[in-house]
C-alpha cells in the first residue's frame, strides 16, 4: 500500500526487543481513548505502527470491507499517501488476493499474508504489480475485528515483506481484543448519538411544546416550539423553571409532581386571553427517566402543550364537529382556518395534498351553507360557548 512521505509520529520502540507490557498498556489507554475522541484514531494507528513496526512499516489503516458487493469505507488511517484509499476503494476493494483469503478467518485473528499464499503466487496478481510493487510493498498483517451482513471490519498493516514482524505480530495478539472492543463501543456510540439527534429532530418537528421536568419543576429539555406557548401566555419559564399562568391548571401540575407512582393526566389549560390549549402532563419512574435520557438529571415529568391537529383544543374541534354535523377532519380543517391558518398550512402539518384538504374544505362549505372561507371563519366566531350549546 503506497505510504506518504511524511514521518510518524515518534514513539519509543525497540525493534531488537519484544513489545514491553508497558509499551502496550501505554497503547490500550490510547486505544479507549480514542473511543472518546473518534478523531484521534489516526493518531492511535501511528502509535501503533511506531511502536510495534518494522522499518519501512508507517501504513495502518482500519476499514470495512465486503466483496459482494465490492466496496470498502475506511474507518482510520496513518501513513497513506494523498489519493490512496480512494484508489483502492474505487479500484481494489473486496475483490484482491488477500482481501478474498482473509474472508475465511474469524473475527480475532491475527493473519500474515505470507501464511496464506506464497509470494510467488501474489506476485502474479494484478493488485500488486500495478498498485503496489512500485513502493515495495508484497506482505500484510492483519486483525479481523468484526463482521456485519457480510461486511467485515479489519486493521491492516502493509509494508516490504524482508522485514522481521514477529513482534508486530505478538503485539497485535495482545492489542486486538481490546481494538475490537473499542470499536464496538465507538460504533454504540455512534448509533446512540445517531438515535438521539433523530429523537432530537422529531421532538423539533412535533406541532406541539415538550417539556422534560425534575422534580422541582426546573426544565431540563425543551423543543422548538416550547417558547411559542410562553408568548402566548399558556407558561411561564422565568428562571428555567416551569409553570402554568392559569392556577387550576398548575394545581393539577404540583399534585402530580407530589405523587410517587408514575401516571398522567389530561386537561385543558387557559391563557389570560382565554384562549386555550390541552395538556397532557406524564409521571415518568426513574426506570423510564434513564430510556429517555434523563436519568442524570433527575427527569420526573414529560409535558406536552398543543395537539396535532394545530394546536387547537379538542374540545373545541369536538364542539365544531357536533354544530355543524362535520366528520371529525372536516371538523378540524374549520378550527384550524378559524385559528389563522392557510389551506397551505394544514396541508404541511397533515401531510396531505393540497387537493385533499380543498376536498374536504368544500365538504365544509356544504354543511355550513358558507361561500368563502371568510363566512366560514366568521360563523364560528360567532358559535354560542360550549357551556351555552
Amino acid at each position: 500500500m503506497p505510504v506518504s512521505t511524511e514521518p510518524a509520529p515518534t514513539f519509543p520502540r525497540d525493534h531488537n526487543a519484544p513489545a514491553e507490557w508497558e509499551v502496550l498498556n501505554t497503547l490500550i489507554g490510547q486505544i479507549y481513548d480514542s473511543v472518546l475522541h473518534p478523531e484521534s484514531w489516526n493518531e492511535t494507528l501511528a502509535r501503533i505502527t511506531a511502536a510495534l513496526c518494522p522499518l519501512s512499516w508507517e501504513a495502518a489503516f482500519i476499514l470495512w470491507e465486503s466483496s459482494n458487493p465490492p466496496r470498502a469505507r475506511f474507518v482510520a488511517a496513518t501513513g497513506l499517501a494523498a489519493g490512496i484509499q480512494e484508489i483502492y476503494t474505487a479500484v481494489y476493494a473486496g475483490h484482491h488476493p488477500w482481501s478474498r483469503k482473509f474472508q475465511r478467518y474469524g473475527n480475532g485473528s491475527v493473519v500474515d499474508s505470507y501464511d496464506i499464499m506464497t509470494r510467488e503466487e501474489f506476485y502474479e496478481s494484478e493488485f500488486f504489480r500495478n498498485f503496489l510493487k512500485p513502493y515495495g510493498i508484497d506482505r500484510l498483517v492483519g486483525v479481523l475485528l468484526d463482521r456485519r451482513e457480510g461486511d467485515r471490519l479489519g486493521l491492516m498493516l502493509p509494508g516490504p515483506g524482508d522485514r522481521d514482524v514477529d513482534r508486530l505480530k505478538r503485539g497485535l495478539r495482545v492489542l486486538a481484543p481490546h481494538i475490537q472492543r473499542a470499536m464496538r463501543i465507538s460504533d454504540r456510540i455512534a448509533s446512540l448519538d445517531l438515535a438521539a439527534g433523530a429523537a432530537r429532530a422529531a421532538a423539533d418537528a412535533a406541532p406541539f411544546a415538550i417539556f422534560s421536568l425534575d422534580d422541582q419543576l426546573n426544565i431540563l429539555a425543551a423543543n422548538a416550539r416550547a417558547q411559542r406557548y410562553e408568548k402566548a401566555g399558556f407558561v411561564r419559564l422565568a428562571g428555567d423553571r416551569f409553570a402554568f399562568t392559569h392556577p387550576a391548571s398548575q394545581k393539577q401540575l404540583l399534585d402530580l409532581m407530589r405523587s410517587d407512582a408514575p401516571t398522567g393526566v389530561a386537561f385543558q389549560t387557559a391563557a389570560p386571553s382565554g384562549k386555550e390549549c390541552p395538556v397532557l402532563v406524564a409521571r415518568i419512574t426513574r426506570q423510564s427517566a434513564q430510556q429517555l435520557g434523563g436519568v442524570a438529571l433527575g427527569a420526573s415529568l414529560i409535558v406536552t402543550l398543543g395537539s396535532a391537529p394545530g394546536e387547537t383544543p379538542v374540545v373545541e374541534i369536538d364542539r365544531v364537529a357536533q354544530w355543524f354535523g362535520l366528520t371529525p377532519a372536516e371538523a378540524r380543517l374549520a378550527v384550524a382556518l378559524a385559528a389563522g391558518d392557510t389551506l397551505q398550512d394544514y396541508a404541511a402539518l397533515r401531510a396531505v395534498s393540497l387537493n385533499a384538504v380543498r376536498f374536504l374544505l368544500k365538504g365544509i362549505f356544504r354543511k355550513t351553507g358558507a361561500a368563502s372561507q371568510a363566512q366560514l371563519v366568521a360563523q364560528l366566531t360567532r358559535l354560542p360557548a360550549a357551556s351555552d350549546h
